[in-house]
């Protein structure tokens, strides 16, 4: 329970208040110190770097790379933000993520029949409850029985990770397939490629509509001044006459949401149907964007960017000088460690 108080009273305060001078910082640094990590691989830190970036900004399907990775990421860091402002550390957006998926497949397959916007609109719909109930189950249990949210997301992953293997080998399992598997959704059911011949989806408009809709909701709304109220202190919140409890458990609620949304959107827009292994640690790497984007749609939006860029040059850092794919996982982890030095300096130099 000590680390947990620590994550929340220090890591996600620290890292949400910090300067846009001390990512930059953080971020050059990791940038550096990963360096050091590619001279011990025995490779060349320039060269290394230069073909990372090469293969993202200078090869136009990079690009399109970049851009469907982190789609994901935005809208589920997005919902990792929303319960971040109310006080709660959602940590199990990968469960929230494939639940979302399983149900706007299943949803997508059962009412193929109908038009396909009426499909859209109900399968994504089905996404959102699925994950903002997996989500809801952490907030009911830290609201009236204090149980933490960190422990019960974290633990509620396996669950539904393992929940949605069960359906894809046995009940929702493509007919005559071999391959654990759902059936492929009809091909109008596809979201638009943007970038001809890349993975690039429509889907990254459905990101960036919803990090603005998170933004008006938390500061310009009654629903978002009571969330805040409620992360910024229960005392306080409770007696403005808050029912803090309802919502502590609609931020996770939201939260989750935003999470079962992407994986329909990963699903309509680069798998089409559901199948084991489609979330590569999304949860998790989601926190960071957060983190590294001080809650903000614009910080969400680069950090997401950055850390999707990172992951698309390793795979060619990797084939081109032999640097394993788990050196952009220090980089990540180095990121959120250089911004709390530079913000426990920050403010200890302000005093």
């Amino acid at each position: 329970m000590m680390f947990i108080d620590f994550v929340q009273q220090h890591i996600v305060k620290k890292c949400t208040g910090t300067s846009a001078t001390v990512i930059l910082a953080a971020v050059i640094l990791s940038l550096l110190c990963g360096a050091v990590f590619i001279a011990l691989a025995g490779a060349n830190p320039l060269e290394a770097y230069y073909d990372m970036l090469k293969s993202t900004l200078g090869r136009y399907y990079g690009v399109g790379e970049v851009i469907s990775k982190s789609i994901p990421l935005v809208l589920i860091a997005a919902g990792v933000a929303i319960g971040f402002y109310g006080g709660q550390t959602n940590l199990g957006g990968d469960g929230q993520f494939y639940l979302g998926a399983i149900a706007a497949v299943w949803t997508g397959l059962l009412f193929a029949e109908l038009p396909w916007p009426l499909v859209f609109i109900l399968s994504w719909i089905a996404a959102c409850l699925a994950g903002g109930a997996w989500g809801a189950i952490a907030g009911v249990l830290k609201a009236y029985l204090n149980t933490s949210e960190i422990i019960v997301t974290i633990m509620l992953n396996y669950v539904s990770v393992l929940f949605v293997s069960f359906l894809v080998h046995g009940p929702l399992k493509e007919k005559g397939g071999f391959i654990p598997q759902t059936a492929t959704l009809p091909e109008e059911l596809h979201l638009p490629i943007i970038l001809e011949a890349t993975r690039a989806h429509a889907g990254i408009l459905v990101a960036l509509i919803a990090l603005l809709t998170l933004w008006f909701v938390i500061h310009k709304t009654v629903l978002g001044y009571r969330i805040r109220a409620v992360g910024q202190g229960l005392a306080g919140a409770r007696y403005a006459g808050i029912h803090c409890g309802r919502y502590i458990t609609l931020s996770l609620f939201l939260s989750g949401a935003l999470a079962g949304l992407a994986g329909a959107i990963e699903v309509f827009g680069i798998h089409h149907r559901v199948l084991e292994g489609i979330s590569s640690d999304f949860g998790f790497t989601a926190v960071i964007v957060a983190l590294l984007g001080r809650l903000k749609p614009l910080g969400i939006l680069g950090s997401a960017l950055l850390l999707s860029g990172l992951v698309v040059g390793a795979n060619a850092m990797q084939v081109s000088q032999g640097v394993p794919v788990s050196v952009v996982l220090m980089l990540e982890s180095m990121m959120v460690a250089f911004v709390l030095l530079g913000e426990s300096y920050r403010q200890t130099a302000a005093k």
